[in-house]
């Protein structure tokens, strides 16, 4: 009876603490004093917390897409995609969520989850995580989920001019159309630049790291970057296969790809000052880091006597970057440029191999410089936007080096066949270009993204990669995208050749929120 009593109390009066307290005294009969003290307490404690939590706001968005492409031609060649007119190359829905947290004028938290998903079956013994949730049968549903950011900022940190973020953040350095030359925070996610999604067209992916960014003056900003650990860009499906394609001239190559151990002496750092001089922005970095893919560094041929695979190491070198970057306008046209002074890790290479003399074999073993000493990579480029229709925007890029080129010594280029016009091979000079018309209202956009590399050199022919786009926009937060990716090009003797069989279009639809 007291307790029926009780909620009639709250239910009449539930306004009046007198006799709430009254009340819970009625209560306390029946409960141990010692167990109504601590719940007392405890909701004591909470109340800061609970006010805290009052003071925090959430923004939360994010996007849907669904990504098809097919091949328009039939390619039984490679040598790195293999299929008939009429194949799809690649199939994937993709989600996107972003929530950030706003805990204070000064302190946020932000975090990105991807998930992925493919309407293919896949007959392998790869696990996804849905296999494990749902009950789902994960060989045909595959399903993957991404961590793609997680970070904490504080503004002030310390200091009124200080900031600090920590977490697995972009940090995007340079002043170039994507083909950014200093750049080197942040890997290049070359497992889905082969998707060739345009959405990941030369994208970068997040690290973990320390980002400490101050601002002496209005226009000043030194940053101090500690990276946790060592920068390595997500290769894709077949890799291995694909340096294969460049060994073909040896027996039965076998891939043994080196990786570091975790430890602070394999951590990288950064740093950069930039100031605005003269209406131009400037900035001046250092990378102290790796290479983010892999290079050849050895190769081991058994004798003919005793035949087996041809043993092939890669590895990560270590690399310093002295980088300048800036950017401004002069009469509506804007213009940016990017210079790098790269000295690699003095690493050197090696060729075990056997030679012929007279009737007997004998071992070769040759020890040689794997990369030059040190070497210049550069980018240029400007922009304009017409007057037609509801705008032409156009630019233009000169560049002396793609993200997976470096400059090795004579000695590795005779020994490995490391040269222009190859993946993973010399350093060499492209011409991109990038043209995009809005029309009605910019609800439809054309749009043509092309690299031309010229030739240069009797072993590298010229080639050139299209990506032509025609996009409309249905809703404000809805659109269509149809694009196609078209390569030519000697398939042998130039870079983009390998892909001129491989004709590609594609249709895109993307919801955001």
């Amino acid at each position: 009876m007291k307790t029926s009593k009780y909620f009639e109390i709250k239910k009449t009066e539930p306004g009046r603490i007198r006799r709430i307290i009254r009340a819970g005294l009625r209560i306390s009969e029946q409960f141990d004093r010692r167990v109504l003290s601590a719940v007392l307490v405890l909701c004591l404690l909470l109340l800061p917390a609970r006010a805290a939590r009052a003071q925090t706001s959430f923004d939360f968005s994010g996007m849907v897409k669904l990504f098809l492409s097919v091949y328009a031609s039939s390619n039984q060649a490679g040598p790195y995609f293999f299929h008939d007119s009429g194949d799809f190359a690649f199939k994937r829905l993709e989600g996107r969520f972003r929530l950030k947290a706003q805990i204070s004028d000064n302190v946020s938290a932000h975090i990105r989850l991807d998930a992925f998903s493919s309407p293919d079956a896949i007959f392998s013994d790869r696990s996804f995580p849905e296999a494990g949730i749902l009950a789902a049968p994960g060989k045909t549903e595959p399903f993957e989920l991404s961590l793609y950011e997680a970070y904490i900022r504080v503004n002030h940190f310390l200091l009124k001019n200080l900031d600090l973020t920590i977490g697995k953040q972009r940090i995007q350095w340079g002043t170039a159309d994507k083909l950014n030359i200093v750049d080197n925070l942040n890997p290049l996610d070359f497992a889905n630049f082969l998707t060739f999604d345009p959405d990941y067209y030369l994208e970068r992916r997040p690290q973990t790291a320390f980002n400490l960014e101050f601002y002496p003056g209005k226009n000043s900003k030194l940053q101090l970057v500690w990276l946790l650990g060592r920068q390595y860009s997500p290769l894709p499906a077949g890799f291995e296969d694909m340096l294969r394609t460049n060994l073909s001239a040896l027996p039965s190559p076998q891939v043994n790809l080196a990786t570091e151990t975790s430890s602070l002496r394999n951590t990288s750092f950064g740093a950069r000052f930039s100031t605005t001089l003269f209406n131009v922005d400037l900035g001046l970095s250092y990378y102290n880091g790796n290479y983010s893919l892999p290079y050849i560094q050895g190769v081991e041929i058994s004798s003919p006597l005793q035949p087996a695979p041809t043993q092939v190491y890669f590895r990560y070198p270590k690399k310093q970057v002295l980088g300048l970057d800036l950017a401004g306008e002069i009469k509506s046209v804007g213009f940016w440029a990017e210079l790098a002074r790269v000295q690699p890790q003095k690493v050197l290479g090696w060729l075990d191999t056997y030679v012929l003399i007279g009737s007997e074999l004998f071992p070769l073993n040759a020890v040689f410089p794997l990369l030059d000493s040190y070497y210049w990579q550069w980018v240029v480029g400007a922009d304009y936007t017409f007057s037609v229709a509801d705008g032409l925007y156009v630019n233009f890029q000169y560049l002396h080096g793609l993200f997976d080129e470096a400059s090795f010594s004579g000695l590795a280029e005779s020994y490995f066949g490391l040269r222009k016009g190859m993946w993973f091979g010399q350093v060499q000079d492209y011409l991109a270009g990038r043209a995009e018309l809005r029309m009605f209202r910019g609800d439809l956009k054309a749009g043509l993204n092309t690299v031309f590399s010229p030739s240069s050199g009797e072993f590298s022919r010229s080639s050139a990669i299209f990506y032509p786009t025609l996009e409309y926009k249905i809703h404000d937060a809805v659109s269509v995208q149809a694009g196609a990716i078209l390569a030519t090009g000697d398939q042998s003797w130039s870079k983009f050749g390998n892909f001129s069989r491989d004709r590609i279009v594609y249709l895109l639809t993307k919801v955001s929120f």
